[in-house]
């Protein structure tokens, strides 16, 4: 009898672990893995912000940025997901879909959701620099197939580099560039309970989606 229960609770564990942790460890693996390939851009003309929690406006609400790129041609950001098997889905559509073998699970549009974080940049720079460009990626770095129609702006990593370096005209001079990148540092909430609660609120809206879903 002791036997079964122990056994009955590690496969608790085991579900419990593939729910909660695993996607936390592998999200921190995908991101850390999409901030070292950012390191590569020429640091002549790249400023790099990883993990950047910047207030939305009109609201006490935050949003969170995996990655800002300021550049001489533009602020870039990126959103990583580091989501396994054949990713599926459309600019237009709010869910898309990851499939691995029999397994599928639906996920919510990451370009929607990079869209309020461009906004939230856009918010706080506009007033001092309107012609800056802020352009939208999102990365699958661990994905075996990527099919998203109606937009090149969703890749592997290599591919989102690729058309980083694309951007080529300067449209912000040096000085401008690393103001920039002072006003996201500056603005970045790294209060931890105010992490803690952002972190809450999203888990709140991930679990609401998925009882929507079912």
């Amino acid at each position: 009898m002791g036997y079964l229960v122990l056994f009955f609770v590690f496969v608790l564990a085991i579900k419990l672990f593939e729910k909660w942790a695993w996607p936390i460890i592998a999200g921190h693996i995908g991101e850390s893995f999409v901030s070292g390939r950012l390191d590569s851009l020429d640091s002549r003309y790249y400023r790099i912000l990883n993990d950047v929690m910047l207030p939305s406006k009109g609201s006490t609400e935050t949003t969170q940025i995996d990655h800002i790129v300021v550049s001489n041609f533009g602020i870039f950001c990126i959103e990583t997901k580091a989501y396994e098997g054949w990713i599926f889905g459309d600019i237009n559509r709010d869910y898309w879909t990851q499939v691995i073998y029999k397994y599928k699970k639906k996920f919510y549009n990451p370009l929607k959701q990079n869209y309020a974080h461009v906004k939230a940049v856009e918010n706080l720079i506009q007033i001092k620099y309107p012609h800056a460009r802020i352009l939208s990626f999102v990365a699958f770095p661990n994905a075996k197939k990527i099919k998203i129609s109606g937009t090149d702006s969703v890749g592997y990593m290599r591919d989102i580099l690729k058309k980083i370096k694309n951007y080529n005209n300067s449209i912000l001079s040096d000085t401008e560039r690393d103001n920039i990148y002072q006003m996201l540092s500056q603005a970045n909430i790294i209060d931890k309970e105010a992490r803690r609660q952002h972190n809450q609120s999203v888990m709140k809206i991930k679990n609401s989606n998925d009882v929507r879903r079912h």
